[in-house]
């Protein structure tokens, strides 16, 4: 049993080679995992499924690149999702460089859109959408950024165009459709069917709950694992309809919509990673607890 004296002592070099083949091997060999949505996540896209077509949603990217890959794939399958079923969502930004994200996020959920065959939609029991091109300011629209955190959000509570009198490329917005009402009422924030904060800091979701008495909006969160735990508090109270955690959410979301996508493909190196620093956990407790017998003994 003196082999585990010596694993307890074992150079971490060579516990790092472990786990760059642990994340390798399993895209060397392309393996996947299933992956069952879980009930946070049901729940968000049980409430898009329940919105009228042509209904409007916010979603506010709250993040950057360093957070992009586990944020940037649940944006991309969440907009999918709301493109398929004619929805049509105004995206902004309380992070700098949001109105970016949002921006790449859009290209990649049109071409997924657009690739969607209509098998896809008679078994999902959806109408086929009338058409796949759809235009900016009529049927989604990239806002960008806006400084000014809850400040910033309490005035779109009121009007929403005041401060976007153009959208990311410069465009105007008093006169875009998707914007109209159809009875002369200005577009709010309350006018949205859910709003939906990518975050991965301060300046998120937090700061439209801290309004949610205002609005009254059903609200939903994707965020960083890291995050998971606080952001679980607002589920159990209810102020959240969903949520997505991580890259196993993003995984989830990209199931329900029936694409494999780069969250699905991170799930076999992500889960084996984990298992192998598993397994040298219990080895490291199980040979410090053979050395304190050893020493009792002794």
């Amino acid at each position: 049993m003196d082999f585990l004296l010596k694993l307890k002592d074992l150079d971490r070099r060579i516990i790092f080679v472990f786990i760059a083949f642990a994340v390798a091997g399993p895209m060397l060999f392309k393996l996947s995992f299933p992956v069952v949505p879980g009930r946070p996540v049901k729940g968000l896209f049980t409430h898009l499924d329940t919105l009228a077509p042509g209904t409007r949603t916010l979603l506010s990217f709250d993040y950057d690149p360093a957070s992009a890959p586990e944020l940037q794939p649940a944006a991309v399958a969440v907009l999918v999702h709301m493109f398929r079923h004619q929805l049509k969502p105004v995206c902004m930004a309380n992070w700098p460089v949001g109105g970016d994200m949002a921006e790449g996020a859009l290209e990649e959920a049109l071409k997924i859109f657009k690739e969607t065959p209509k098998e896809y939609y008679e078994k999902a029991g959806l109408p086929v959408p009338p058409t796949t091109d759809l235009k900016k300011g009529t049927d989604y629209v990239n806002m960008g950024y806006k400084p000014g955190g809850m400040a910033h959000i309490k005035g779109l509570i009121h009007d929403y165009l005041s401060p976007y009198p153009i959208d990311k490329d410069g465009n105007p917005t008093r006169d875009m459709p998707i914007f109209d009402l159809g009875n002369g009422k200005k577009f709010t924030l309350a006018d949205a069917g859910v709003i939906m904060s990518y975050t991965a800091g301060t300046g998120g979701i937090e700061v439209y709950i801290g309004l949610g008495g205002e609005h009254k909006r059903p609200m939903a969160a994707s965020c960083t694992s890291v995050n998971i735990p606080k952001f679980y508090t607002y589920l159990q109270t209810k102020q959240l309809i969903g949520m997505v955690g991580g890259l196993p959410g993003a995984a989830e979301c990209e199931a329900i919509i029936d694409y494999k996508g780069p969250a699905q493909r991170g799930m076999a190196p992500q889960s084996i990673a984990h298992l192998v620093i598993m397994l040298f956990i219990i080895v490291g407790n199980i040979a410090y607890l053979f050395e304190l017998s050893k020493a009792k003994k002794a």
